[in-house]
């Protein structure tokens, strides 16, 4: 009885260790399925079909795309992930913040691509303003996309979702992190 009250905390904490890692992993899964599936229907939507066409092919179509496939992810319908730079660069990772108020966000950006280096970022289709605009700090502009940005051939979309996991023991905050989990996925515009 005394081995079994002595090792009883210790079977516990590898239980729901275990729980938590699964619910982690689990939301992992949905977060980057989230951004795919937003991906393959932002990818063939054209630039009218924002704000014009029939769901899925709109704006709010797409982010109740990514928001229906992240089943294990609460992620926020109206929070905007913030592009970090202007380049599609695989140099910093995950290429996105948001505030850290929120429980996650969803991101839809346009790169133009270039002769000659990166692509370069033309515009954001905010979830937060349902348009397209961009952000300079933390302060949003609607603006129409430039002539050529989300076009056909010649742009790549990317989808990107962030998540905070919020785990059921206190164990992974004791790492002094949060349990941030990021998906993203980026395809040639094919409308």
């Amino acid at each position: 009885m005394v081995e079994f009250s002595l090792l009883l905390p210790l079977f516990l904490l590898v239980i729901l260790a275990t729980i938590d890692f699964s619910g982690y992993f689990g939301a992992r899964l949905s977060v980057e399925n989230a951004a795919r599936a937003g991906a393959r229907v932002a990818a063939t939507t054209t630039l009218t079909n924002y704000t014009t066409g029939t769901s899925p092919q709109t704006g709010s179509g797409i982010i109740s795309t990514v928001v229906g496939n992240a089943a294990d992810a609460s992620v926020p319908s109206n929070v905007d992930c913030a592009w970090q730079g202007t380049t599609l660069s695989p140099t910093q990772y995950p290429p996105f913040t948001w505030s850290s108020t929120a429980r996650g966000c969803i991101g839809i950006w346009y790169f133009e691509l270039e002769p000659v280096g990166p692509p370069q970022l033309c515009t954001q289709y905010s979830a937060a303003h349902l348009a397209f605009g961009s952000y300079g700090g933390s302060t949003w502009t609607a603006a129409a996309p430039a002539t050529g940005c989300v076009q056909a051939d010649s742009d790549i979309v990317v989808v990107g979702v962030g998540y905070q996991f919020s785990p059921l023991t206190p164990l992974p905050a004791l790492s002094g992190s949060a349990l941030n989990t990021f998906g993203e996925t980026q395809l040639l515009e094919e409308d």
